[in-house]
C-alpha cells in the first residue's frame, strides 16, 4: 500500500533531522552547556512568576483571601463539580508539593520584625532571583552564539569544500549565483529554523513545564479547561505545514535568483554600462527581488495565522476559566491567591508556547533549505580521481578514438592524435569546433564519452587528479587573478615560492618590468579580477604563475586573442621564451601564433581534419590555408 504524503514529509524530516545531528556533533558539549544555561534562566523566569503568591499572601489578609469566608487552613486543591473540593487523581500530590515549595519561601523570608520584615526579605528574594536570571540569560545568549555560529561555519566549510572537490561540469550546470546562495543564505536558515529553533524550544519547554506545574498543583480541572483547545491548535499547524514548505522553497528559489542576478551584474557592470542597460538590469533584478517578496508574504500570512488562531482559541479558554475559578473564589472553594496564581502562570504559559509553535512552523523553511544544503553535499565529482601518483612526464601523451558531448550537443566525434614529450602541439580551427575542449579532456575537467587518454602509457583515469594537474601549466584566454597581491596572485597553489623564484618567472614572463615600476612592486593590489592590471599585464601575470610551479607541460588556451598588437607581440615572446625545454599544448586563434609549432591539428565540426606543420598544411591548400589567408588578409587591410 503506497505511503500518503504526509508519511513521507514525515520521514523525510526525520531524515533530515538525522543529517542536522551530525552538525550538532562536534559542538556537543557547547550544545549541552547552551541548553543548562537557557533552560536554568527559563526556571528563574517562571520562578519570578511564581512569586506574585506570596506576594499577595503578605499584602492581602488571609480572611480577605478565602473568599466566602473558607478558612485559610481549609483544603484548596481546586474546584470541584459537584462538592466544592478538587478531588482529581494526583491533584493532592502536586499540591502538596507546591505547597511544600511555597512553605520553603515563607521560611526564608519569615522576619520577627513582622510582615513589614517579610517583605524586605520577600524584595530580596525577587532581586536575587532576577539577577540570576539575567545573568543566565547573558551566558546562555553568549554561548548560543557561539553554537550557532560555530555550526554555520562547519556547515559552510563543508559545502566551500564539497564545491571545490567537484568537476568543471557541475558548474557549468549551476548558476554561480544558485551556488553562493547556498552558501550565504540558505545555510544561515538552516541553522536559524532548525538548530537554533530547536534550542529555543527546549528553553521554553522548561518554563512551560514548570508553569504547567504551577497550574495543575492549583487546580488540575481549571488545567484542562484552559488548554481545552489545544487539539484546535494541533490541527492549524497540521494543515498549515504543507503550505508553509511550498512558499518557503518557493522563497529559497527566489532567494538564489536574486543572488545570480546580482553576481551576474556586478561581474558584467561593464557590459551594462557600454549598452547602457542599467534600466532593464534594474527591471530584471526588481522582478526577482518581487517574486521573492511574493512568496515571503504568504509564508509570513501562514506563519502569522497559526499563533494568531491559537490565541483566540487560547483567549475564548481563558474567559471560561475566569468565569469558572472566579466563581470558585466568591463561593470559597478557592483563595484569591492561588487564583491570581494560576491566571498570571496561565499569561505566562502563553509567550513560550506561542514561541514552541513559531519555532515548529520555521522547521519547514529550514527543511527546505536543509535539502538545498544537502543536495550540494551529496553530490560527487564527475570526474573521480585514481590512485597512481603522477610525478614525472617521460613519453608522451595518446588520445585514442574519443568522443565527447556537453549534455546532447556532440562536441569531439572520435579524435586521435599523439603528443611526444618535448614537441610544440597546436590545435586550430574555428570558433566551436572543439579544440578547447580537447584540452579539458587532456587535463581532465572532463572524461570522454568514449575512448581513451594515455599519459606514458597510463590510462588518466587512473592517477591520482591532484598530482596529475599538477604536471601541467595552464594559461587561459580568460585570465582569472584574485584580489590579492601580484606576488600572492603568482604563488597561488605554491605559497612556499621565494622572492628568487618570483623574480626569474617574472622575467621569462616579461612581466618584471611593469611589477617594479608599480606601487608596492610585487606587493601591489591587483583588485577584483586584476581590474587595475591591462590585460597583456594580467596575461604575463598568468604566465609567471604557470611556469612558476615548473610544469611539465605548458598549456595556452587561445592566450593572446583577445589582446592588442602590441600587447600580443610581448605576451608572444613571453610564450616563446617560457616553451624552451617544454612539452606545449597551445590553442590559438590567430595562426601567426603557432607557425613555429612542431605540429599542428586542424578542427572543424568536432573532427581532426586536417595535420602537419605551417608550411605543410599551406601547401595541402585546405581549411588551414583558409583560415590562414583570411587573417592574413585582415592584418594586410590594417
Amino acid at each position: 500500500m503506497p505511503e500518503s504524503d504526509g508519511t513521507l514529509k514525515s520521514k523525510n524530516s526525520f531524515r533530515l533531522w538525522l543529517r542536522i545531528k551530525d552538525f550538532v556533533l562536534p559542538f556537543f558539549w557547547l550544545f549541552l552547556l547552551s541548553i543548562f544555561f537557557n533552560t536554568t534562566f527559563s526556571a528563574f523566569n517562571a520562578a519570578s512568576i511564581a512569586l506574585i503568591k506570596p506576594v499577595i499572601q503578605l499584602i492581602i489578609p488571609a480572611e480577605d483571601r478565602s473568599g466566602g469566608g473558607l478558612p485559610d487552613a481549609a483544603p484548596r486543591q481546586g474546584i470541584s463539580n459537584s462538592s466544592g473540593r478538587d478531588e482529581v487523581i494526583g491533584g493532592n500530590f502536586l499540591s502538596d508539593i507546591k505547597d511544600h515549595l511555597y512553605g520553603l519561601i515563607e521560611e526564608i523570608v519569615q522576619s520577627d520584625s513582622g510582615p513589614e520584615g517579610s517583605l524586605i526579605n520577600l524584595s530580596f528574594l525577587i532581586i536575587a532571583i532576577f539577577l540570576f536570571k539575567n545573568i543566565f540569560k547573558y551566558l546562555g545568549a553568549v554561548t548560543s552564539v557561539k553554537l550557532e555560529q560555530g555550526i554555520i561555519k562547519s556547515i559552510r566549510d563543508q559545502v566551500f569544500n564539497k564545491l571545490t572537490s567537484l568537476s568543471v561540469g557541475y558548474f557549468t550546470k549551476n548558476k554561480s549565483g544558485t551556488l553562493i546562495s547556498v552558501i550565504a543564505n540558505d545555510v544561515a536558515i538552516l541553522n536559524t529554523t532548525t538548530v537554533a529553533s530547536f534550542n529555543i524550544i527546549l528553553r521554553e519547554m522548561t518554563q512551560i513545564v514548570i508553569f504547567l506545574f504551577l497550574l495543575t498543583s492549583v487546580s488540575l480541572n481549571l488545567t484542562l479547561i484552559a488548554f481545552s483547545t489545544s487539539i484546535i491548535s494541533l490541527g492549524i499547524i497540521r494543515f498549515a505545514v504543507k503550505y508553509l514548505r511550498r512558499y518557503a522553497a518557493r522563497m529559497q528559489t527566489a532567494m538564489a535568483d536574486y543572488t545570480s542576478t546580482l553576481q551576474e551584474t556586478i561581474a558584467g557592470i561593464r557590459v551594462i554600462k557600454a549598452y547602457t542597460a542599467e534600466q532593464s538590469t534594474n527591471r530584471r533584478f526588481a522582478d526577482v527581488t518581487k517574486r521573492f517578496v511574493r512568496s515571503a508574504v504568504k509564508h509570513k500570512k501562514i506563519l502569522t495565522l497559526i499563533p494568531a488562531f491559537n490565541e483566540v482559541f487560547a483567549i475564548l479558554a481563558l474567559c471560561v476559566v475566569l468565569y469558572v475559578g472566579g466563581s470558585a473564589v466568591i463561593s470559597g472553594t478557592m483563595t484569591a491567591d492561588d487564583f491570581f496564581l494560576f491566571l498570571f502562570t496561565l499569561f505566562a504559559i502563553m509567550s513560550p508556547i506561542t514561541t514552541v509553535i513559531s519555532a515548529i512552523s520555521n522547521f519547514q523553511r529550514g527543511f527546505v533549505a536543509a535539502e538545498r544544503v544537502f543536495d550540494v553535499l551529496d553530490q560527487q565529482p564527475e570526474v573521480s580521481t585514481g590512485d597512481i601518483a603522477a610525478d614525472r612526464f617521460n613519453d608522451g601523451i595518446e588520445i585514442k578514438n574519443i568522443s565527447f558531448a556537453y549534455e546532447d550537443a556532440d562536441v569531439l566525434k572520435d579524435i586521435s592524435l599523439d603528443i611526444r614529450k618535448g614537441k610544440k602541439i597546436a590545435f586550430v580551427g574555428p570558433s566551436g569546433s572543439g579544440k578547447s575542449t580537447i584540452l579539458d579532456l587532456i587535463i581532465r575537467f572532463y572524461d570522454p564519452d568514449k575512448g581513451q587518454i594515455l599519459f606514458d602509457g597510463k590510462n588518466i583515469r587512473n592517477f591520482d587528479v591532484v598530482s596529475y594537474r599538477s604536471l601541467f601549466g595552464i594559461v587561459s584566454q580568460e585570465t582569472i587573478l584574485f584580489n590579492d597581491t601580484i606576488a600572492n596572485n603568482m604563488k597561488y597553489g605554491d605559497s612556499a615560492a621565494t622572492e628568487e623564484q618570483l623574480i626569474e618567472v617574472s622575467k621569462i614572463a616579461n612581466a618584471y618590468d611593469f611589477i617594479i615600476k608599480a606601487k608596492d612592486g610585487f606587493d601591489t593590489y591587483v583588485g577584483d579580477r586584476g581590474i587595475t592590471l591591462s590585460g597583456g599585464e594580467r596575461q604575463r601575470v598568468a604566465i609567471a604563475r604557470a611556469l612558476l610551479r615548473d610544469p611539465e607541460i605548458l598549456v595556452f588556451d587561445e592566450a593572446t586573442s583577445s589582446l592588442d598588437a602590441e600587447s600580443e607581440q610581448v605576451v608572444q615572446e613571453a610564450i616563446d621564451k617560457s616553451l624552451k625545454s617544454k612539452t606545449a599544448i597551445i590553442v590559438a586563434h590567430r595562426l601567426s601564433t603557432i607557425v613555429k609549432c612542431d605540429e599542428i591539428y586542424v578542427f572543424d565540426m568536432g573532427r581532426i581534419v586536417e595535420k602537419g606543420s605551417h608550411n605543410e598544411l599551406l601547401r595541402l591548400d585546405g581549411l588551414y590555408k583558409k583560415l590562414y589567408d583570411i587573417q592574413f588578409a585582415e592584418r594586410e587591410e590594417i
